[in-house]
């Protein structure tokens, strides 16, 4: 008898702090970041814009940004294909000496990727306005 409450106590010491152990993980905020965009003109001769930006909160490993336009009809998607970024460095939202048409408004962008710290999975949304 002695035996199987020892071996039912040493269960309990080992299972419940498991257990409890994957009840308490609280979920990490999505990281943040800070846009910004450079006006240029494309090759056409027409106003274009290049995008930056830079996660101020984490590290990050990139898979992709979704870039919709101001008037909600045209999603590019850009492909980082898991590159990483650490915190605060900046990185271009398009490739080399290629750009966007410009568009006055406010442009929505969906970064997803993981965090380095601990591979979780993030989708944000942040915005930004560009001057017509």
């Amino acid at each position: 008898m002695k035996k199987i409450q020892h071996m039912l106590i040493m269960g309990m010491i080992f299972f419940i702090p498991v257990i409890f152990s994957g009840c308490n993980k609280k979920g990490l905020p999505s990281p943040l970041f800070t846009i910004t965009y450079t006006q240029i003109t494309l090759q056409d001769g027409t106003a274009g814009v290049e995008f930056w930006a830079e996660c101020s909160t984490t590290d990050v490993k990139m898979t992709k940004v979704d870039i919709l336009d101001p008037n909600r009809t045209n999603t590019i998607t850009y492909k980082l294909n898991n590159v990483v970024y650490l915190q605060g460095v900046v990185f271009a939202l398009q490739d080399v000496n290629v750009g966007y048409q410009k568009t006055g408004g406010v442009y929505q962008f969906t970064f997803t990727g993981n965090r380095l710290s601990d591979n979780s999975g993030f989708a944000t949304l942040m915005n930004l306005n560009v001057a017509k």
